[in-house]
């Protein structure tokens, strides 16, 4: 796991999450290791874009927040993730935009409404991972 400056070795495909609520970060990163995948975890958008810039190879899926509390929301950070990767696996979620994701979301991209079951975020990267792998 890596909770923005501690690293561990990647077990599996390495998830970029961004989420600012660290309970909401705590799960997802439990979930996602149980699940055999590696996680970043980061809580502004601007320093995921800034990763994505730097690393985009090493994210096989994005998992991020849309309301995040600096300037880039999280449908910004899905536009720079496609603009780096244009396959990267986009999985939103909301408690409050979901009306925004037609207009603004990346096209082939999930959302998920707050609050959800864990399980519901799992299976959807596993679903769009598996899907990418297959085209």
């Amino acid at each position: 796991m890596t909770k923005d400056n501690h690293e561990e070795l990647p077990r599996g495909p390495t998830i970029l999450v961004v989420e600012d609520e660290e309970p909401i970060q705590d799960l997802l990163v439990d979930a996602f290791e149980d699940g055999g995948f590696a996680v970043e975890i980061v809580a502004t958008g601007a320093r995921a874009v800034k990763m994505l810039r730097e690393r985009a190879s090493e994210y096989r899926a994005l998992v991020t927040d849309i309301n995040l509390p600096d300037r880039v929301s999280g449908w910004d950070v899905a536009r720079v993730a496609r603009e780096v990767n244009e396959d990267i696996p986009v999985i939103y979620m909301t408690g409050d935009s979901a009306h925004e994701w037609a207009s603004r979301g990346v096209p082939n991209s999930i959302l998920i409404m707050k609050p959800f079951a864990i399980a519901q975020v799992i299976t959807a990267v596993a679903q769009l991972i598996t899907a990418n792998e297959a085209s």
